[in-house]
């Protein structure tokens, strides 16, 4: 009813610390690069249950950011990406891309049945990938650079779940980017 709520967890250390969250369906997955694992809750009706270990076989260490489609894509530190289904590393190569193109990425979002969007700080860009599917072999679209006196160093980004308007945070503002043109 559009009131926060405090939820628990079954667990009785509590809630596993991690860098980052996210909530898909009705669970919420917490990425815990030190432990090599992502950490699944799933959402009672007032809490949440005891977390299961997600990761199977991926290297997670490094891991700055992760998204979810049903797919779980983590970046690492080096333009790294890992695909996991059901915690099980799965191919995950980038067609057409330019030579080191997620060199410096920090940042992954992306949509249900949509592309692929990761931020690069360095060069002040969100690059776009067409999602490959079940092959593992996505496909490079284009970039989006960002120019001007007043950019911060880019933070994070979101992506309307129509794929209509991308917006991208720095230090002080957010930028809004019409996808539709």
């Amino acid at each position: 009813n559009d009131v926060p709520t405090s939820m628990k967890t079954e667990d009785p250390a509590g809630w596993i610390k991690g860098t980052d969250i996210i909530a898909y369906l009705r669970y919420i997955y917490i990425l815990s690069p030190e432990n090599n694992q992502i950490y699944k809750y799933e959402r009672m009706s007032n809490r949440y249950s005891t977390p299961a270990e997600y990761n199977v076989n991926g290297d997670l260490s490094g891991a700055l950011d992760m998204t979810i489609d049903g797919n779980i894509y983590i970046v690492k530190g080096g333009g790294e990406i890992v695909k996991l289904l059901r915690g099980e590393v799965r191919p995950f190569t980038i067609r057409y891309a330019p030579e080191d193109v997620l060199k410096d990425i920090t940042r992954i979002y992306k949509n249900l049945d949509g592309n692929i969007y990761f931020l690069d700080p360095v060069h002040a860009r969100v690059i776009v990938v067409a999602e490959g599917g079940t092959s593992g072999e996505s496909t490079y679209i284009k970039q989006y650079v960002f120019e001007g006196e007043q950019m911060g160093e880019l933070q994070d980004l979101y992506v309307d779940p129509d794929e209509s308007r991308l917006y991208v945070l720095d230090e002080k503002r957010i930028y809004k980017v019409d996808l539709t043109r």
